[in-house]
């Protein structure tokens, strides 16, 4: 045993002869077991550490097998990936098709007058008739409600016309003047704005 150890347990027994004869012995014996496990679990834990470190050294020191080893462990070892050759292929040719080049067509504005609103079945055979033959104004049937048909005459040149009113613009009465734009052979003239 070392100096420092006896000095330790030396501190121990007059701690613990101290609290005996202080308190009575019941609290004091249980400071003393806490503290005794507490230097026997240190004192284990250091044994069990110098046990490990020494079989680690026994086991770098030992000679290692001089074993062959099985074909599947020279098969994994020597086993690699083919060489890649490179294979250059042509694109296929692209073949640019000539795009058709729509041009902008202007359609000219004219103010009409309103006379009247088209309602009922003359506006559905209006909007049917329309469809039928394609045209692009008329919108999808489940909107015709929303949209109104009015006839006219334009101001300049007092040529009476059939045109559709979207949505946006509002509904139109008699005597309104709206600027319409005419549109194409068989298609619906179109009202774009009102203009009172």
């Amino acid at each position: 045993m070392t100096l420092n150890q006896t000095v330790k347990w030396l501190a121990i027994g007059l701690v613990f002869s101290a609290l005996c004869g202080c308190m009575g012995g019941t609290i004091a014996q249980q400071l003393v077991r806490s503290m005794l496990m507490h230097g026997a679990d240190k004192v284990t834990t250091a044994a069990i550490d110098a046990s490990e470190r020494n079989k680690k050294l026994a086991a770098q020191k030992m000679p290692l097998k001089d074993t062959v080893p099985d074909d599947y462990k020279i098969a994994f070892i020597n086993s690699g990936f083919e060489k890649v050759t490179l294979q250059v292929e042509p694109l296929p040719e692209v073949q640019i098709e000539e795009e058709t080049i729509e041009f902008m067509q202007e359609t000219p504005l004219v103010q009409v007058e309103v006379w009247n609103l088209l309602v009922g079945d003359e506006k559905q055979r209006i909007l049917e008739k329309a469809t039928l033959q394609g045209s692009i104004s008329v919108p999808p049937k489940n909107e015709w409600k929303k949209w109104q048909i009015a006839t006219g005459e334009t101001v300049s040149n007092q040529q009476t016309i059939t045109f559709l009113i979207p949505p946006e613009i509002g509904k139109l009465h008699s005597g309104a003047i709206a600027l319409v734009e005419l549109s194409s052979t068989g298609e619906l003239n179109v009202a774009r704005y009102a203009t009172n």
